[in-house]
């Protein structure tokens, strides 16, 4: 190893822990991103001018275990002198949020479906006609339908301002200490105004590893 990849090894280790991540949950296939509990202790074990190793620790409930992740760089680069502008262009793109993610992940599904179905209901169905027509619906919220409508309209509401608080939190996060750009943070607020939690989940996980990363840096 070469004095330069070292000092670059070292500078990305001690300062730098959320691209790592970042890089790391990139390379990650769908099962493996369901399937994992956490990923930490992301460390870059070598780099050239065609790709970078990352060690971490993938955890599944109570196993964990030491894997390996490779980064090509695409095109490679001319010299190592080049890895600042290269890094720092993956640590951008992989932060941006994947919208597919509303469909792709489980949860975000069953929020998506959930909320849009309560909009309907709340501005399209007539809930007294419903709750006439049928037995078990009005069992359980009475003979009249002014109940089941108000219930529906406290829930669709409810789901949709608090994911709009979280949505806005978040993007206070992206801006202020992710420093994200514009468009990524902007991204970021969309998709949590749709689904909540499951994507802010993200945010705050990203925002833990570099509140701690820059803990370290003042030590």
């Amino acid at each position: 190893m070469t004095s330069t990849e070292s000092r670059i090894i070292t500078h990305m280790n001690e300062d730098h822990q959320l691209s790592l991540y970042a890089m790391v949950q990139s390379t990650l296939n769908r099962k493996e991103k369901l399937s994992l509990t956490s990923v930490k202790n992301c460390k870059m074990t070598a780099i050239s001018t065609i790709e970078a190793k990352i060690s971490y620790i993938a955890c599944e409930r109570h196993s964990c275990a030491q894997k390996h992740s490779v980064i090509k760089f695409d095109p490679p680069m001319l010299t190592l002198d080049e890895y600042k502008p290269r890094i720092l262009e993956m640590h951008h793109k992989c932060l941006e949020p994947d919208f597919s993610w509303l469909l792709t992940e489980p949860l975000c599904r069953i929020i998506l479906f959930s909320v849009t179905g309560l909009g309907y209901a709340h501005y399209n169905i007539d809930m007294q006609e419903l709750v006439e027509q049928n037995e078990i619906i009005a069992n359980m919220v009475g003979a009249r339908g002014q109940g089941l409508a108000f219930l529906v309209m406290i829930s669709w509401k409810f789901a949709i301002t608090a994911h709009v608080v979280e949505a806005l939190y978040a993007a206070y996060l992206c801006k202020t200490l992710l420093k994200m750009k514009t468009m990524a943070t902007l991204s970021w607020f969309v998709i949590i105004s749709m689904v909540g939690y499951p994507m802010t989940s993200k945010i705050l996980e990203f925002a833990r590893i570099q509140k701690k990363s820059n803990e370290g840096k003042k030590h």
